[in-house]
């Protein structure tokens, strides 16, 4: 590119913006650590790097370390201890200056390795122990699978990238989404567009087909209802599901 431009002025200044435009993205990119590579262990955070105002704002001369925006419950930085806001300084044995050391450091580490995280928090050193794991099912959809309960007037879809976004579900969140309730059933129905079944019947469930084979299950015994842990914006609520027959 550089040869076809006539000034090499020109060419300095194009690289310039390219190069504060990949740094930008390094620095301000939120990142989940554990579940970019397969390989990896996963540890269930949800990461950004620091740019000079957010390390102005610490009152920290130079950007040093990385930020927890977000934690996976039950997940590996949950169990450990590690807290949304922490500041990490060191990652598995490596130290974290910028994002782009945590992304390094997190690809050499495997599930079932035991790691320790050095952060920062209200301005003292904490040192925590984590056993990172492997990538949990309820993290790894990444195939569009709706279905739909016409005795319930529902339609279900797994938690893809684009279903997340589409209905900005928190990063934390994992389960099956509400994404319509038909017209006849929206005055009777329980459940709202938008909500997120997390458990039913007291279990993790993640694929619309985990839903559907407990409610034909409680058909098919006589059970009136079915128990579902849904979370929406006023926060979770146990729900009873009827089970149409």
């Amino acid at each position: 590119m550089c040869l076809r431009l006539k000034s090499p002025n020109i060419c300095r200044l194009v690289l310039t913006r390219i190069f504060i435009f990949v740094t930008a993205f390094v620095f301000l990119f939120p990142y989940n650590i554990g579940c970019g590579w397969a390989e990896t262990g996963f540890s269930g955070m949800f990461l950004q790097g620091l740019d000079k105002r957010t390390s102005k704002a610490l009152e920290m001369i130079v950007p040093k370390g990385v930020l927890v925006r977000d934690i996976a419950l039950g997940g590996p930085a949950n169990i450990g201890g590690v807290m949304r806001g922490d500041l990490i300084i060191n990652y598995a044995g490596e130290k974290i200056s910028t994002f782009e050391d945590l992304v390094q450091a997190a690809k050499k580490t495997k599930p079932g390795q035991k790691i320790i995280v050095e952060v920062i928090r209200y301005g003292k050193q904490v040192q925590l122990n984590l056993v990172l794991e492997k990538k949990p099912a309820s993290w790894s959809i990444n195939k569009r699978s709706v279905i739909t309960i016409p005795a319930s007037g529902l339609t279900l879809a797994a938690m893809t990238d684009e279903i997340r976004k589409r209905f900005n579900v928190r990063w934390g969140s994992t389960g099956i989404l509400v994404t319509l309730v038909s017209k006849q059933h929206a005055d009777h129905q329980i459940l709202k567009r938008g909500d997120l079944i997390i458990q039913v019947n007291q279990k993790d469930v993640w694929k619309p087909n985990q839903l559907l084979r407990k409610f034909n299950e409680a058909k098919e015994y006589g059970r009136e209802h079915i128990l579902l842990l849904v979370e929406r914006a006023g926060g979770f609520s146990y729900l009873l599901l009827k089970v149409q027959k």
